[in-house]
């Protein structure tokens, strides 16, 4: 009995010409659309929203130096303003939003894949 070789593919290289396995469910793909506009958008909603708390809980601490409880001020008005705009593009562009507040637009693309959530 001779040994035979082995070939081991290695990497991430297609070992089939065709898309697909032509045998199976029809839906090849059941898994979400990937938009890539809903991320940047769900991450801008987030960044700005812990911006505006941070920023007024520098204005509430005691202390504070009047000229940085003003400048806090500032960017408090200013990241709820850009917290509002963020909102009602992630409502025009149809994204889920949050269930829990603060209520923010979510990426489908960043939760965890189903069959984890149900092991849960």
């Amino acid at each position: 009995m001779g040994f035979s070789e082995i070939a081991i593919p290695i990497g991430s290289e297609a070992l089939s010409p065709y898309d697909h396995v032509p045998y199976g469910c029809q839906k090849v793909r059941v898994g979400l659309g990937h938009n890539p506009t809903t991320g940047p958008v769900a991450d801008l909603a987030r960044n700005l929203y812990f911006t505006r708390r941070v920023a007024e809980e520098m204005m509430l601490q005691p202390g504070m130096d009047p000229k940085v409880r003003r400048y806090a001020h500032d960017t408090a008005a200013y990241a709820h303003d850009l917290e509002f705009f963020a909102r009602q593009l992630g409502l025009a562009l149809k994204m889920p939003t949050g269930v829990d507040p603060p209520y923010l637009p979510l990426d489908m693309m960043s939760l965890p894949d189903p069959a984890v959530v149900a092991l849960l």
